[in-house]
């Protein structure tokens, strides 16, 4: 985010204030004069005893030139107006001359007119510096005073009144290096209500001083360069407008630095600088008492900066509207001096709207509207206990909190951002749009309602490529995050958060949540990835992501209202050591739906192993309320109902004795548990739960490619007083190992209904209790005619069925090797291929298997044993051994069958080689050597 602030030369001025006091004091000693300049309007201009009278009239102007113009200590000027109807409306002055003007007692005018004062070598204001005028006052370091026709009251090139024509000034021209203007300790400049007090020069120090302009206006303005600052006359004075200056100076406010601006209108404070701080309990204030809207504060800078106790308001406490709130910057820096102690305050009810410190206010504690808190920058940090707040705090409703941070927004160490109510008016809503946004070391953002509240909640939207919350201290009232919770009658407001990357670790949250009689809100978080991990550094807080309807007394009444619902799209989801994902209710009102979409996975690892599920609990983010370390988890532990969990994935992971699980843990029904994932492995005790202790029991329904249970992992249903729940298993492969348990049981009720549709079950069996094996069960101690129902549907194909038993005793090996020639008749190794096997026709071609006929390419003959004339022969090809020639098989002669003989033809049961190895089919063969073909023992030598 880019503004056109450029950058600013900085030209420090270091004018210590003891030096300040003696340049009083010599003046003072010295009586040095109010000296009248040696153009024409010294022949006009009379000083008599600090009364300046005469001077040139232009229309309704009256124009004053200076060689010197200081006031000692206890001094005064007064401007005089002779005239009968005091018609003067501005009264301009130059300083001509090359001193700064130190004023140390009382500025004067008479009637209403405005004054004017330019030096372009400097102006001081001493501690005993005051106005005493009518109308509005402006102090510059310009050059000159310029007006529409162009003309200029110069104090570089005097001009003679003849060419003032005009006498309505529309701004000021500076020089390249503008002077500086000085506040010293105690100063007290004001003017009168409604009226504007402006000082614009080079770097201001505003140091102990008093600046008020009740109901009215103060411009503060540091120019660094050349150019010209325009004004536009307004009904309390003038408006400033630097859109000619290119670079700013410095404008620093400490040592307690007041400057004021509230009346029964919050009136106007405008700041334009390149650096402007405020420190040592220094402020602005543009508050509201009255009827009358408010002007609200606006600071364009490169670099804000309040730290050391130094803060800035617009609040409202009458029937007007508060002012807004507003800061346009390169950076902003809200530093606070310790942890901030208003959470424990505003919880207490004994925060004083009166006594600020530490932060940007702008709240409402009368029956007017708040302004809206809005920051532009490119860089935001907020730490060390800072505070801002938009809260309603009567019956006017909150403002807005709006950040919007081009770079990164850093909130740490125990700040508090906060657009909530205590009593009958709305909180705002809260806005934040960063590149990178980071809540640390227990910084709350909050639009949360008060527990004796009945406005409603704001809503917060956050939208930032990169999230992260991490960290609560030890001992906090309350964890670090992002919340719209409700503690009182009204709702909360919803969340959406938007991010590339979401990490919440260490006992930091993300909430949505009812804890009195208001409705809680919803809760919706986009992200390309989400990390939960871990807990708070004394083990009180869950970090993790929650919605909730929580048992709490508010005004005798109990809570009631349902939580809103809560959900996830990401690609990517882990939960782990200790985090948990919870949509909960701990009252009779209703508990939310979670739904979680997550194309690639979801992962919930536990934090320790051997910890086993605790059914009387339920988890509001608090350790002790958590069913096991790292869930995901849809609960009631009240009479309200549980809400259904549903989980899309491409793999689900449960690890290390974590769940996903839905629970009841009172009368509360148990809501629904359905899942689709392409897989789902739980390993080590990991579990997907639909449990139950009074209320009926909720169903599990998982619908996976692949199915994997290991080490002590279960799916269950288990009830204690009621009716246990069902369990629909469709996948293609279901595995489970180890002791790994699905389980529908019930104490005192009967069992649920168990039903897995599946192309294989392995490792798994039912049966009527649970063993050290992997068990599928539906019992209820009630007794057997309690049980439920398992059914299995396995619809692949049983790889028990059809096998072939083999045969105990095998064919002697030796009868079937043929016997080797002598080494003189020439025995041959012939080698036809690289062998292999063929593909299987069955299945897709891989074109990696090797595969050749190794039968023999040239056949002779001579060597086939032929036992009669060739074609009267059937020939046979030759079977190979590790490429060993065997003799040829070939079939004897047909023989006719003579019909006279009357012979019936036998169909043939076998096959033997005789001993020329011809192959005879045969109608009977020996028991010993049914369907055995040997191959000939003697080899065919040459």
């Amino acid at each position: 985010m880019n503004y056109s602030f450029p950058k600013q030369k900085y030209y420090i001025l270091w004018i210590p204030s003891n030096i300040i006091l003696t340049l009083l004091t010599l003046i003072s000693a010295t009586n040095a004069e109010i000296i009248p300049d040696t153009d024409n309007f010294s022949t006009n201009t009379n000083v008599t005893n600090g009364v300046i009278q005469g001077g040139i009239r232009v229309g309704n102007s009256l124009f004053h030139s200076f060689d010197e113009f200081s006031i000692p200590t206890n001094s005064q000027a007064v401007f005089k107006i002779n005239t009968p109807n005091l018609d003067i409306e501005t009264i301009i002055s130059r300083i001509t001359g090359d001193k700064i003007s130190l004023i140390d007692g009382i500025i004067g005018a008479d009637g209403t007119a405005n004054l004017v004062l330019i030096n372009p070598n400097g102006i001081i204001f001493g501690a005993n510096a005051q106005l005493n005028i009518g109308g509005s006052f402006l102090a510059s370091t310009a050059n000159s005073v310029i007006f529409p026709d162009g003309s200029e009251f110069s104090t570089t090139n005097p001009q003679s009144p003849p060419l003032l024509t005009i006498n309505v000034p529309i701004g000021l021209q500076f020089g390249s290096n503008p002077s500086p203007i000085i506040h010293q300790t105690n100063s007290n400049l004001s003017v009168n209500p409604g009226q504007t007090l402006a000082l614009v020069g080079g770097n201001l120090s505003l140091n102990g001083a008093n600046i008020t302009a009740a109901q009215g206006r103060i411009e503060l303005g540091s120019v660094a360069s050349s150019g010209r600052v325009n004004l536009t006359p307004i009904t309390t004075g003038f408006a400033l407008d630097y859109s000619d200056i290119k670079q700013f100076g410095t404008i620093d406010l400490s040592n307690g630095t007041a400057v004021n601006t509230s009346g029964f209108n919050g009136g106007k404070i405008r700041i334009r600088g390149g650096q402007v701080t405020l420190t040592q309990g220094s402020n602005l204030v543009a508050e509201t008492f009255g009827d009358i809207n408010g002007g609200g504060i606006d600071i364009q800078a490169n670099q804000v900066k309040l730290q050391q106790g130094a803060f800035a308001s617009t609040s409202t406490f009458g029937t007007g509207a508060g002012g807004d709130l507003t800061i346009q910057a390169n950076r902003v820096d809200v530093i606070g001096t310790t942890l901030s102690q208003l959470t424990q305050q505003l919880l207490s009810g004994s925060f004083d709207p009166f006594n600020l410190s530490n932060g940007l206010f702008s709240f409402s504690g009368g029956q007017g509207d708040a302004g809206h808190l809005t920051l532009e920058t490119n860089q935001l940090i907020v730490q060390n206990g800072a505070t801002l707040l938009t809260t309603a705090f009567a019956e006017g409703n909150g403002g807005d909190l709006i950040l919007n941070v081009s770079e990164f927004a850093d909130l740490t160490r125990g700040s508090l951002l906060l657009t909530g109510t205590t009593a009958k008016g709305n909180a705002g809503d809260f806005q934040i749009t960063a590149n990178q946004l980071r809540v640390l070391e227990g910084t709350s953002l909050s639009t949360t309602p008060s527990a004796m509240s009945q406005g409603q909640g704001g809503n917060l939207t956050v939208t930032a490529e990169f999230v992260e919350l991490r960290g609560t201290p030890a001992n906090a009232v309350v964890p670090g995050g992002l919340f719209t919770t409700t503690l009182g009658a009204g709702d909360a407001g919803d969340f959406i958060l938007n991010t590339g990357q979401l990490i919440v670790a260490d006992g930091s949250q993300i909430s949505a949540a009812a804890a009195g009689g208001g409705r809680g809100g919803n809760l919706r978080v986009n992200a390309d990835t989400v990390e939960l991990r871990g807990v708070s550094a004394d083990g009180q807080f869950l970090s993790g992501l929650f919605t909730s309807s929580s048992l709490l007394t508010v005004a005798g009444q109990r809570g009631t209202a349902p939580a809103g619902d809560l959900m996830i799209n990401t690609r990517r989801l882990s939960v782990g050591d200790g985090a948990q994902i919870s949509a909960a209710t701990g009252s009779a009102g209703t508990a939310g739906t979670l739904n979680i979409n997550a194309s690639e996975s979801v992962t919930v690892a536990g934090g320790a192993t051997g910890v086993a599920p605790a059914v009387e609990r339920v988890s509001f983010g608090i350790i002790g309320d958590g069913i096991v370390p790292s869930a995901i988890e849809a609960n009631t532990s009240g009479a309200g109902g549980a809400g259904d969990l549903q989980i899309q994935t491409g793999q689900l992971n449960v690890w290390d004795g974590a769940e996903v699980g839905v629970r009841g843990t009172a009368s509360g029904a148990a809501g629904n548990l359905d899942i689709t994932a392409d897989s789902i492995w739980l390993d080590n005790q990991g579990g997907i739960s639909a449990a139950t202790v009074a209320g009926t029991g909720g169903n599990i329904r998982l619908e996976a490619s692949n199915v994997l249970l290991r080490r002590n992992s279960r799916i269950t249903t288990n009830t204690d007083n009621s009716d246990g729940g069902n369990i629909t298993i469709d996948t293609n492969t279901l595995v489970a190992i180890d002791n790994s348990d699905i389980t529908a049981n019930a104490r005192q009720g009967r069992g649920g209904r168990v039903s897995i549709t599946a192309q294989g079950v392995f490792g798994i069996q039912f049966r009527d209790e649970l063993t050290p094996d992997s068990d599928i069960t539906a019992t209820s101690d009630l007794g057997p005619q309690f049980n439920g129902l398992v059914t299995l549907n396995i619809q692949g194909i049983d790889p028990n069925r059809g096998l072939v038993q083999l045969p105990e005793n095998f064919t002697q090996p030796s009868n079937q090797i043929a016997t080797g020639c002598v080494a003189e008749t020439g025995n041959s190794l012939v080698m036809t291929g690289r062998g292999g096997l063929p593909e299987d026709p069955s299945q897709f071609l891989r074109g990696r298997t090797l595969w050749q006929d190794l039968r023999s390419l040239n056949l002779d003959e001579e060597n086939l044993g032929e036992t009669g004339p060739a074609e009267n022969r059937q020939q046979f090809p030759s079977i190979g051994f590790l490429g060993i020639e065997s003799s040829p098989l070939t079939t004897s002669p047909r023989k006719k069958i003579h019909p006279e003989k009357n012979l019936t033809p036998v169909e043939a049961q076998g096959w033997v080689i005789d001993a020329d190895g011809n192959v005879e089919l045969v109608a009977n063969m020996p028991n010993d050597r049914l369907g055995v073909v040997d191959l000939p023992r003697t080899s065919n030598c040459y």
